[in-house]
């Protein structure tokens, strides 16, 4: 396959009109200490055959930054060994809002545009590789299900097939707390924040129970919450927390959404009560807290419960609102190994979208600002879809939203997880690879080797600093943008 940044077979004398023009919704934030990043708008002529080193390499000229050698382009500075000039900036590029993966005459000629006037091209720093960057401390079983809440360096909550809870600072992947919370593995984490510093983490086994444990500031003073009985007859497989609200499902098709009981969080950070918990040795060595059920601990039944699909529920999300906030939502969106998404009206309980795949679905995440959801397949493959009810068919059944990531795991994909940016998502595979893509293109932007070959990366968290992924070599991972 063609290298991304070698020329394509072009004659060297042939030129082309282009606009450069800064994306304004950069996925880099620009801080007003951040110097300018803006290029004379005036058109320039550049070689046809341009890709995108060669086009970061005329920016950072441009701005009067050193330039990197490009590879096969004509663009040089002599004083790019200057050091009173600034680093140079890696930068990517949007062609009729699809990024630059080509020549760019192949891609203005692909999208049906004009050369005989100047090509409008926007340009943004490029999202930096992750890097390793932490590691939690090896533990007695799989890693099966990782959530993270931002704010103080971010809290991770790790759940693992021994059935225990842990919580890892963000930073440093430090033990925060550790909670015995099943009686078997878990299959499912969500988790969000409070005003006070603290959260409230949602946790799901194959034991066929479905709990929520809060913690303080800093993860001190994690203690059991409730219990959420009387909805599921199966491993409980996914979870998801909205606001007062959570819905979870089951290997068998089950959908059930709660009510949680409202908890004053900042009052957590007390430590744990003796009558309310007892310590014991963990299989590793380590001391494990073994959750208690107390009198005062409240047991919640399902507000709704109702038979959603033939197969495993394995991916929930909450609809997008407009707001940030889930509190107000009335939509439900699951995936399942009988290979349909659906989004479900809280209200009437009624399906209001099915669309059907032709594989299994493994896993789910909707974007951050919209109702458009990803989700994760056994034929390596990460597929988008429009949850909107406005764009159903004659038929009533909607369809793909611009079409499939181009498959480049080579196993399994075992998680899915939209970042902050909209546009942004991260992928986990049984491959024991991360990726991290753009869906304006089909290709991966970073592929992460996160676990050993023969190990498989089980689930995956992410903050607007790092992705984590655990696995089955029984260790959570931090990988820093």
């Amino acid at each position: 396959m063609m290298n991304d940044f070698e020329p394509t077979e072009q004659t060297q004398g042939e030129k082309i009109q282009i606009s450069l023009v800064l994306y304004q919704q950069s996925p880099t934030p620009l801080t007003a200490t951040t110097p300018s990043l803006e290029v004379p708008p005036q058109p320039i002529a550049i070689p046809a055959n341009t890709r995108r080193r060669g086009l970061s390499a005329i920016v950072n000229h441009l701005l009067n930054r050193r330039v990197l050698p490009t590879h096969g382009n004509t663009i040089s500075d002599s004083d790019s060994e200057d050091e009173d000039k600034l680093p140079s900036l890696p930068f990517d590029f949007l062609l009729a809002d699809r990024l630059l993966r080509t020549s760019v005459e192949s891609a203005a000629r692909r999208d049906g545009l004009s050369l005989e006037q100047a090509v409008t091209i926007h340009y943004f720093p490029a999202r930096n590789e992750p890097e390793g960057d932490g590691t939690s401390e090896t533990l007695p079983d799989w890693v099966t299900a990782l959530t993270a809440v931002d704010g103080d360096g971010g809290i991770i909550s790790a759940g693992g097939s021994d059935g225990v809870l842990r919580l890892y600072n963000g930073v440093d992947m430090t033990p925060y707390a550790t909670v015995k919370a099943h009686s078997s593995g878990i299959q499912a984490l969500d988790s969000v924040a409070n005003g006070a510093g603290g959260m409230m983490v949602a946790s799901g086994s194959m034991d066929q129970t479905l709990v929520t444990h809060c913690c303080g500031r800093g993860g001190k003073g994690l203690s059991l919450h409730a219990i959420y009985g009387g909805g599921h007859g199966a491993s409980v497989t996914s979870v998801a927390m909205g606001g007062e609200w959570m819905a979870s499902g089951d290997w068998s098709g089950g959908l059930c959404v709660w009510k949680v009981p409202d908890v004053a969080m900042e009052e957590k950070d007390a430590a744990v009560q003796p009558e309310k918990k007892k310590t014991k040795k963990g299989s590793d060595g380590t001391a494990v807290v073994e959750s208690v059920i107390a009198s005062s601990i409240e047991e919640v039944a399902p507000t709704i419960s109702l038979k959603a699909h033939s197969n495993d529920v394995s991916g929930i999300a909450w609809g997008y609102d407009g707001t940030s906030s889930s509190t107000g939502n009335k939509t439900i969106f699951t995936s399942s190994w009988d290979h349909s998404i659906k989004s479900w009206d809280v209200e009437t309980q009624n399906v209001v979208l099915t669309l059907n795949g032709s594989k299994v679905a493994t896993c789910l995440t909707r974007c951050q600002n919209s109702n458009v959801v990803a989700s994760g397949h056994p034929d390596c493959t990460v597929r988008l879809w429009d949850m909107r009810v406005s764009t159903k068919g004659s038929d009533g059944e909607g369809g793909f939203f611009d079409g499939t990531l181009r498959p480049s795991h080579n196993a399994w994909i075992s998680a899915v997880k939209w970042s902050q940016d909209p546009y942004v998502l991260t992928s986990a595979s049984h491959d024991g690879s991360v990726k991290v893509w753009d869906i304006r293109s089909s290709l991966p932007l970073h592929t992460v080797r996160a676990h050993p070959k023969g190990q498989k990366a089980l689930c995956i968290a992410v903050t607007e600093e790092a992705v984590y992924s655990g696995g089955s070599d029984c260790v959570v991972k931090r990988f820093k943008f």
